[in-house]
């Protein structure tokens, strides 16, 4: 055990290309997230900005900050043999460049790929099943003749270059595993998964948990049983700026107005207000936002409403007026009900086991004591986590130690 403590002292993670377009890259601009992914760029004195970017927020973040560039101290208490239990670990992040072999880079060693990469899993996961499967399993794409657009050529490559390096590599780890990932790049493999994972789950106090109701279609809208009013989502999850544009049908009409391919989720009244879920590794962080109004339900009053209202979901809701509605100021309606990191645990447990992701986030409508899970996605902006930097890197040195030990007690057998 003091073995390996003694061999985790250095931990070096490796901040991975941050494929995002130049829009999304702007909208995510002043975000940890965008600082610490986007790391592979052209021009040297770019690479260098978000290298400093990283470091500044680690200074801030951690104790002490070590000598070399991007790197800061940190302490461990993870099987430590010592009296107090705790031993320093030196965490240092470095940028790479997937397009060229992660062997030639920075001595070629590295205990964590920590990643962003989009567009390349979206880009992969349109790809036919043989292709995706050689990719994400390490098979060998050497001889493989790959047809199609250049940008899936490229994010092949990338994709493969990372799932080789960990496979010849036992020690290192993927932060996230991309075959993971992958799932929360469709709304629709996103709300089976929910649906599947959540039957019988309940919060610690006892609410129940589901997901709403939902419907896909590929091209025209057909025949369906949900109930009025709905809210209509691109499949697409993230990777484009479209993934963000989305509706709400509040009587057949509308249906005319939704793009396809889409889902289509049956609407929950919750109080203008939803809860986002952030998850660190064990860490959970709950957080309350404004949301959409709350709508008639009864189809006398929906059908005198405008069939169609669009929006984008980073930018701010509709309100009851923009429905025309004439409904209470939510500042006079009944206080909610806030929900607490213990409150969702119970949800998170099962979530990381359905996904198999650790870095990830998820919102939650309360609405009649009932909770209901939408919208999974992977690595969000933890913008309103304040200490995020801090709680990343103590994550990821436990990652790293976790794996090495797993693997000195594998090479030993």
């Amino acid at each position: 055990m003091a073995t390996v403590m003694a061999e985790a002292s250095r931990v070096r993670i490796v901040g991975v290309v941050s494929d995002e377009t130049p829009e999304i890259k702007e909208q995510k601009a002043n975000t940890l997230t965008s600082e610490v992914l986007s790391l592979h760029q052209k021009e040297a004195k770019k690479r260098d900005h978000g290298l400093n970017k990283i470091i500044r927020y680690f200074r801030s973040s951690c104790s002490s900050i070590g000598s070399d560039e991007g790197s800061c101290s940190l302490t461990s208490t993870t099987g430590s043999s010592k009296a107090s239990g705790a031993i320093p670990v030196r965490l240092s992040f470095v940028p790479v460049d997937l397009n060229v072999p992660l062997e030639e880079q920075h001595g070629g060693s590295f205990d964590i790929l920590l990643h962003k990469m989009t567009e390349d899993i979206l880009c992969l996961s349109k790809a036919n099943e043989s292709l995706r499967n050689l990719v994400l399993n390490e098979g060998n794409i050497s001889t493989r003749v790959i047809n199609g657009e250049k940008n899936l050529q490229q994010a092949v490559q990338r994709i493969h270059r990372l799932k080789q390096y960990q496979a010849k590599h036992p020690h290192c780890c993927l932060a996230d595993d991309p075959c993971k990932v992958e799932i929360v790049m469709s709304r629709l493999a996103i709300s089976i998964k929910l649906q599947n994972s959540l039957n019988s789950v309940r919060s610690t106090s006892g609410l129940s948990v589901e997901t709403p109701k939902f419907v896909s279609f590929e091209s025209e809208i057909g025949n369906h049983t949900l109930q009025y009013p709905l809210i209509a989502k691109p499949l697409t999850a993230a990777g484009t700026k479209k993934s963000h544009c989305m509706g709400i049908v509040l009587n057949p009409k509308g249906l005319s107005s939704v793009q396809t391919p889409c889902i289509l989720q049956e609407y929950t009244n919750h109080d203008n207000s939803l809860y986002k879920v952030f998850v660190i590794g064990n860490d959970i962080h709950v957080f309350r936002r404004p949301s959409l109004p709350d709508l008639p339900t009864s189809t006398v009053e929906l059908d005198q409403l405008a069939p169609f209202v669009e929006f984008d979901s980073h930018r701010p809701y509709p309100g009851s007026s923009d429905f025309g509605l004439d409904l209470p100021n939510p500042a006079k309606r009944t206080k909610m009900q806030e929900l607490s990191s213990t409150e969702v645990a119970p949800i998170v447990d099962v979530l990381k086991l359905a996904f198999g992701l650790e870095l990830f986030g998820f919102d939650i409508l309360l609405s009649n004591k009932r909770l209901f899970v939408v919208d999974v996605n992977y690595f969000p902006s933890f913008k309103e986590v304040s200490n995020f930097p801090s709680l990343l890197a103590k994550y990821l040195v436990q990652l790293a130690i976790q794996k090495r030990k797993i693997t000195q007690k594998n090479e030993l057998e």
